[in-house]
């Protein structure tokens, strides 16, 4: 069975997740004007990936070094005299001794990197999920199934590495940094001509190729998929709930289930391209592993939590556990670990195990925090829960006396475990930010250290809030009015760098945002309607999307010398602190006076 969809309607990232929640196998093909890319699921786990067709596995190892050329091409020989009992290019690289499974995992794992990287950017586009397709082509018929037991990946962890690069790489471009290009970094090593052997009589020969044993979609399925391919059915995200809802939900009404099913498909609705980018746009990915048996839990959890970018690891194991929160770690994401209420019973999800598990986790990982679901009316679990230094408790919904109100006391659950899960990242990205400028700060501070001119100081100050700001301006401070000196992100793209601002000019002789700054020495940070800054510097370089602005004076001996004003331009307001930035003009202004000194002291011992 097919089904179809469109991206306009539901993202790559939302596939994704659906597919390995319901631990799907088949071949997801993704349409777009830059070519057709495809990914390939057992079971819910990625085996596989087609680059645009243009990136083949095998060069892909031959590039990191893993094989070398002639390993290839003694490879690709090996399948072609295999014929109909050829194995994947991986498989027998591996048999030839050519490749460890270590190299093989590592250079599967890239070239699914780099797919995922280049669709999750994609915001137009068809994709074709075919259930059917798990085998190779008949010249290659080695099973999916069979291929999962060596290589397999986990499609959320995978995901999150892919979203965490594609976030990277698109502040390198907009900041004007030079952007890799997989397909040029990657390019064949081996040309078609190569892998086309001639006949006796000069013409080509129809031996199977490279491209018929699947090289470019990993070897694990044939390329010549029908151009136009019977679809079954469209694919909607709802009817995807209801089969699953009606499945965990035997016991309860059809009326119960549909509404539990209107509600997971509201929590669905996106608010942007991709799984609420914007939600990750200035932070890191986020993570959420949940500890539990309970299918609706895992499910709804899982859903809800996708709308704000939040990527869900469920989970029964205790090393499963282990290794998630390792690979998290690896890709530089915290997770959050919540798990499912104790039963009285013994096994997995026993008081004894989840407080032996509570306990491991803060003694081996103490920077990852826990949140306990608990039944509301087991109040000694819920205080040893804060006992063991749990972040936070949330009473879980019970069949058990509640029947009756058990779907709307859950959806009521779920809606408050959202809103909790979205202030914690929200505060967790916070705190990633404030590090961040810190961090900015103290290299901030390291290179004043080695300015000795004036005019350097002010332009160390205007880069550094050019980081913070969309669009940032130095004025000279003269008796009667402010007079431009450099600007960044207002006559140029923020990542050409400085410009002449020398066109600016601003009166002082009225009252004004930038005259009481320039008197009282003291930042301003805030909404401004000052007529004189609408006036005389809006009106030149245009309104931003939003009226805050930044206002820093920089001083030397006691009286204002430069002002750098700053704003968001077309973007929204982000949280900034401007405490830090106050310490560094503050820096910057004795900088600025100990270069005067010495320029003065120069002079002096000249003469």
């Amino acid at each position: 069975m097919a089904f179809t969809g469109d991206l306009e309607h539901l993202h790559v990232v939302d596939i994704i997740q659906l597919l390995n929640t319901a631990r799907k196998s088949g071949t997801l093909s993704v349409k777009g004007k830059n070519g057709e890319s495809r990914i390939i699921f057992s079971n819910g786990y990625i085996v596989g990936a087609s680059h645009l067709g243009r990136v083949h596995i095998g060069t892909v190892l031959v590039k990191m070094n893993a094989i070398t050329i002639e390993d290839l091409k003694q490879a690709l020989q090996l399948q072609r005299s295999a014929g109909v009992n050829c194995k994947p290019l991986i498989a027998t690289l591996i048999e030839l001794g050519k490749l460890g499974q270590d190299e093989a995992s590592r250079g599967l794992k890239k070239l699914i990197e780099m797919t995922l990287v280049e669709l999750v950017g994609w915001t137009t586009g068809t994709f074709t999920l075919d259930t059917e397709a798990t085998e190779v082509s008949p010249g290659c018929s080695y099973l999916i199934s069979e291929m999962e037991q060596e290589i397999r990946f986990d499609a959320q962890m995978i995901l999150m590495d892919a979203l965490r690069i594609f976030d990277e790489r698109e502040r390198d471009r907009q900041s004007g940094k030079p952007v890799t290009i997989d397909e040029e970094l990657f390019a064949d090593v081996i040309s078609s001509e190569e892998l086309v052997e001639p006949m006796e009589n000069g013409e080509k020969s129809s031996a199977l190729t490279a491209d018929d044993l699947g090289l470019g979609d990993l070897d694990l399925l044939e390329r010549k998929i029908p151009e136009f391919l019977p679809i079954d059915e469209i694919f909607y995200p709802a009817d995807f709930h209801r089969r699953k809802i009606k499945e965990i939900l035997f016991d309860c009404s059809a009326e119960e289930q549909e509404d539990f099913v209107s509600f997971l498909e509201k929590s669905m609705a996106r608010r942007d391209v991709h799984g609420a980018r914007s939600q990750r746009e200035e932070g890191r990915a986020k993570g959420l592993i949940l500890f539990s048996e309970d299918e609706l839990i895992k499910h709804s959890v899982m859903t809800i939590c996708k709308d704000e970018g939040v990527l869900v690891f469920t989970t029964d194991g205790e090393e499963e556990v282990d290794r998630i929160i390792n690979q998290c770690l690896e890709i530089k994401v915290i997770p959050i670990l919540v798990f499912d209420s104790p039963e009285k019973k013994d096994g997995l999800l026993s008081r004894e195990k989840i407080v032996s598990m509570r306990l491991q986790v803060k003694e081996r990982y103490p920077q990852v925090s826990t949140v306990q679901l608990a039944s509301l009316l087991d109040y000694t679990s819920m205080l040893q829960s804060f006992h063991d230094g749990v972040r936070a408790v949330f009473p879980k919904p019970s069949r058990e006396p509640r029947t009756t109100t058990f779907i709307a006391d859950t959806m009521t659950f779920l809606e408050a475990f959202k809103a909790y899960v979205t202030g914690f990242f929200r505060e967790q990205q916070e705190l990633s930010a404030t590090d961040n400028q810190l961090s900015k700060l103290k290299s901030r501070f390291l290179d004043l250290r080695d300015i000795h001119e004036p005019p350097v100081v002010s332009l160390a100050l205007l880069r550094y809030v050019s980081e913070i700001f969309e669009r940032s301006i130095t004025f000279i401070v003269r008796p009667a009015d402010l007079i431009g000196e450099r600007a960044i992100g207002v006559y140029a793209e923020r990542h050409a760098g400085p410009t002449s601002a020398t066109k600016l000019k601003i009166p002082l002789t009225e009252s004004s945002v930038f005259r009481d700054v320039i008197e009282k020495g003291q930042i301003f940070y805030g909404e401004s309607n000052d007529e004189v800054l609408k006036k005389h510097l809006l009106d030149a370089i245009g309104a931003p999307l939003r009226p805050t602005i930044l206002l820093l004076p920089m001083k030397s001996r006691g009286k204002t010398v430069t002002l750098t004003y700053a704003d968001f331009g077309g973007k929204e307001t982000s949280p900034i602190h401007s405490d830090l930035l106050e310490i560094l003009a503050t820096e910057s202004s004795l900088v600025l006076e100990n270069a005067l000194y010495r320029k003065q002291f120069n002079k002096t011992s000249y003469k």
